[in-house]
Order: C-alpha cells, then structure tokens, then sequence
C-alpha cells in the first residue's frame, strides 16, 4: 500500500485526505514544513502533497528540503492562488506538478499514481478511455503537412458531436504544439525562425492521437526524439509570464517593448492559459507526449489558473 504525506492546514485538507483514503492508499497529514520534515525523517512515502502557503515556512522550503534529502519522493504542490504570481518560485526550484484548488478527485489521483508508479504515463488511453476503444492517428514527416492534421482533427471532433466554442483557440494549440514537435525537438529551431518548410528524416515523424468518451475528448502530440525538459517547459512559462508583465506595464506607460518580446515560450504558455487539463510526458532522448484533455461542457478556458503537470521519467 502506497503511503501518502499530506501537509495542508487550509480547509481543503480534509478532502484531500479523503480522496486518498478512500482510493485505498495509507495517509499521514500535518499541517507545517516543520512537522513534515520530522514526518519524513520517521517513515517511508511514496508520494508528498502540499499547499504552497504553509504558517511558519512555506511549502517552497519543504519543497527545496525535499529535494535535497528525499528526491527520489515525488510531490505535488496545491494552491488557491493564481499560480503566475509565483511562477518565478517554481521556476527556480524546479517543481513541476501544481494542482489549483480544490482538486478534482480523478486529477491528483490519476497524477499521483503516474508520479509513483512511471507506469501508462505514455499513450493517451491512459489519460481518457476512449468510447468503443476507438483511437485515431495522423503521422505528421514533413511541416507542409501540419495544417491539414490540425484541420483534420478539429474536423473529427465535431463529427463526434462534440461543440468546440472557441475554434480559433484550439486551432492555433494545436498548430503551435505540432510545429514545435516537428521543428524544435529535430534540430529545426533555426528553419522555424526563419519559417522555412522541413521534412524529417527518415524514420523521423510526429504523432497526433485523438479518442473521445461521452462527455470529452484528448488530443496528444508525440515526438520520439525526447528533447523537451522539465526545467525548459518551465523555463518558457517564466519567460512567458514575464512577457505578459512586460506588455501590461507598457500598455501602462508608453514604454517601447518591441525589442524585448518574442514567440519564445508561445505555445506552451497558449496550451496552459486555454486548455481544459494538459500533461506533459517526459522520456529524456526517448519520447516527449503533451497530452490535451477537454470537457464538452465548459470547453476552452475553463480555469485561467490551470494547473501545472510535468511528468518525468529518469529511468
């Protein structure tokens, strides 16, 4: 039975606790650093939960002690914050997994089991189990190719029945996803700048898979070359967000940004602002799958503080 450490004082501890206990798992809580860290020093856990603002200390220092002395524990970080006004803590300390409050049940519970285990964390089905089994795929080799896998898929999913509310949004995730998985993770960086068309190379290719249930639908973007990172993912989030700041400041003031913007970080930054649920799935040098979850109803934008969720294999 995994053993799970809940530090938590706020009045979402309760739930969380019994999302855990109720899924079978063995749960300790407390409710500051302190008390966590002599927790850890006394028993083994598989898996640490915390709120970010913790009395005394914050969950930032456990989170620095944790991957001092326990890194082999992984953990997720809860808040009821917009997570941009401290991205630039997560960012430094290297914390890939947010999950805004209150949780949805089916959420942690699915990420804490990847974050365990490292098993199904590839492959969409193991992200939604899709209606008659039936998943789809488009093979993407070459750049010339990527408008019409994005037109294709849209297409399929309104054939489903399913209404996209705001089109344009997910038309434009997916082609910036695709786009970086066809140029960035190749070696293509400098042909994107420079908008230059590319083929792969041979046995190189990108895979779309998308399935649906009754009530929603996932898309995913595969490559196998395995380049992207966690401290990149987070890297142009950071930049991203700083960005943003710069523009609002200057829309305030008149300041003269246009040197100081750039594409670098869009997309990611576009998949976590308007999507529903997103994952990103790492395999160093192996495989990178960013996984795209969506809700018939709401669609797009559901939470302007959308959770982070990083997933790493090192093995």
């Amino acid at each position: 039975m995994n053993k799970i450490l809940i530090v938590d004082f706020s009045s979402h501890k309760d739930s969380i606790v019994k999302i855990f206990t109720e899924a079978g798992y063995s749960v300790e809580a407390c409710e500051s650093a302190y008390d966590a860290m002599a927790l850890l020093k006394a028993n083994d856990f598989d898996l640490i939960v915390s709120e970010v603002e913790l009395p005394g200390d914050n969950a930032f220092d456990l989170y620095n002690y944790i991957s001092r002395y326990y890194p082999y524990v992984p953990a997720i970080m809860t808040t009821d914050k917009e997570i941009d006004l401290f991205f630039d803590k997560i960012f430094q300390e290297g914390i890939g997994n947010v999950l805004v409050k209150p949780v949805q049940g089916m959420e942690l519970l699915n990420l804490a089991e990847k974050l365990i285990s490292k098993d199904g964390i590839f492959g969409i089905q193991n992200y939604i189990q899709p209606t008659d089994g039936e998943i789809k795929k488009i093979r993407i080799t070459a750049s010339d190719q990527i408008r019409k896998a994005v037109e294709t898929v849209l297409h399929e999913i309104e054939k489903w029945g399913f209404t996209i509310k705001n089109k344009s949004a997910l038309n434009l995730i997916l082609n910036e996803m695709i786009i970086n998985a066809v140029y960035h993770s190749h070696g293509y960086t400098k042909e994107k700048e420079q908008r230059v068309p590319v083929k792969l190379r041979e046995n190189e290719f990108v895979d779309v898979f998308f399935a649906r249930t009754d009530s929603r639908y996932g898309i995913s973007i595969t490559d196998y070359r395995g380049k992207l990172s966690k401290m990149r993912i987070l890297d142009s989030i950071n930049r991203a967000i700083e960005q943003n700041q710069l523009i609002l400041r200057a829309a305030e003031t008149g300041e003269e940004i246009s040197d100081l913007v750039s594409e670098t970080g869009r997309g990611i930054d576009l998949v976590r602002k308007l999507s529903a649920e997103y994952c990103f799935v790492i395999k160093k040098d192996v495989r990178t799958e960013i996984i795209l979850l969506f809700d018939s109803e709401p669609s797009l934008g559901r939470r302007s503080n959308s959770s982070l969720k990083i997933i790493e294999d090192a093995g």
